[in-house]
């Protein structure tokens, strides 16, 4: 009895399988031709490129402002130390999207 559960347990999962890819295959050539990669990679990064061009300095300022928050401990000096690491951490990573992104 358990060796027929479990190999229906193992049809159910070759038919869940064949359910999944048949549409893949059967589909048309022609669909998936039509896709432009290109033209789907650009419509997918020109709103990050152009929201990272306008607003940089705001997210640099922002993570200051939470590199700021994370050093609660300490005196005034220490805590701007932890805003100009925040800022600094921030900077570096906006600027590496930013080339990163080409803009």
């Amino acid at each position: 009895m358990k060796k027929f559960i479990k190999n229906s347990n193992k049809s159910l999962s070759i038919l869940k399988y064949a359910l999944y890819v048949t549409p893949v295959l059967l589909g048309s050539i022609d669909a998936f031709a039509a896709f432009n990669l290109e033209n789907g990679i650009k419509a997918a990064t020109d709103p990050v490129k152009s929201v990272i061009d306008n607003y940089y300095t705001v997210a640099i300022f922002v993570t200051g402002a939470i590199g700021a928050l994370m050093q609660q401990q300490g005196d005034l000096r220490d805590r701007m130390l932890g805003f100009g690491k925040g800022a600094l951490i921030g900077g570096l990573t906006v600027v590496a999207v930013k080339t990163g992104l080409g803009v």
